[in-house]
């Protein structure tokens, strides 16, 4: 009996001795796992120029002024490649100038206010604007020697744009209403850097950008409810294209970039809705083209 109780002893010890080790290593492990990932988070300022044109209908142009801000985690799979993923988020507001070839309204997106011209319709000062973007990337990052690195993205991205001239009316007398328009699309792009020295770098993107689908409410109510409705229509087709070059200076605490980038969509006419009347409306086809610049503050 005693032999027993001693053997059970000795087997219950050496459980939890095993126990102990195996807790100690999954900590060891996590807290491996949890030192090895790298963090980065920049913001800072954007100044665009952006020119929107609805071919034979309208076209806007102007300033935009935002402020944008992405987090990017990293971890390093091995001694050339990094597991990363990034959310990017972005807000900017201008003053544009609209001109238009018939008696359409457009719509913009960033925190604005936009100005109206037509000749048919008149001119209209002091509309709002609002631009809104936030992006989900996955990638991997490759440094294929010491001072060089790509990284082959692909994420989700939302734009919004709004454009809000109820209230108003031209010179002419003619009335605004409310737009919104909302982009959702796959990027698909590569970034890259090269290591100059310890204190400066050089860095750079090209994107292609997937278009699933777009969703344009037209809010005409603002003009007259009596006469008109909201109407949603839906854009199927288009595509974005953006690229941008940069130069980081590295002050140890943090980095110091900035740099030029260009950004273009084009969209193809959207489906045909019809009001209670039996009336059609269409989003006529577009494209738009913002250059700019940025700067960034990187910890």
């Amino acid at each position: 009996m005693v032999k027993k109780v001693c053997a059970l002893a000795l087997c219950l010890s050496a459980l939890s001795f095993s126990v102990s080790n195996v807790s100690h290593a999954s900590d060891t492990t996590q807290k491996s796992f949890l030192q090895r990932i790298k963090h980065e988070v920049n913001l800072g300022p954007d100044v665009s120029y952006i020119t929107y044109r609805e071919p034979g209908v309208m076209k806007e142009r102007g300033w935009f002024y935002g402020i944008a801000a992405d987090a990017y985690l990293k971890y390093p799979l091995n001694k050339c490649w990094n597991l990363a993923t990034g959310l990017e988020v972005k807000y900017a507001w201008s003053r544009v100038d609209y001109s238009s070839d018939e008696s359409g309204l457009g719509a913009k997106y960033a925190t604005s206010r936009v100005d109206y011209s037509s000749d048919e319709s008149g001119d209209m000062d002091g509309i709002k604007d609002r631009l809104f973007e936030v992006r989900l990337l996955l990638g991997a990052e490759w440094f294929p020697y010491k001072n060089i690195s790509f990284m082959p993205y692909v994420g989700f991205g939302y734009r919004k744009l709004t454009d809000d001239s109820s209230g108003k009316e031209t010179d002419l007398g003619a009335l605004g209403y409310k737009r919104t328009i909302r982009y959702f699309y796959v990027p698909i792009g590569i970034s890259g850097a090269y290591y100059i020295n310890p204190n400066w770098k050089i860095k750079g993107y090209a994107e292609y950008d997937y278009f699933i689908r777009g969703k344009v409410k037209s809010y005409l109510s603002d003009i007259d409810p009596t006469l008109y409705e909201d109407i949603k229509n839906t854009q199927d087709n288009g595509y974005g294209i953006r690229a941008g070059v940069s130069i980081v200076r590295n002050f140890k605490s943090f980095e110091l970039s900035g740099g030029p980038y260009v950004k273009y969509w084009k969209i193809d006419k959207s489906d045909i809705s019809y009001d209670s009347w039996g009336r059609e409306w269409v989003e006529p086809k577009n494209h738009s083209t913002e250059t700019g610049a940025m700067l960034r503050i990187s910890f």
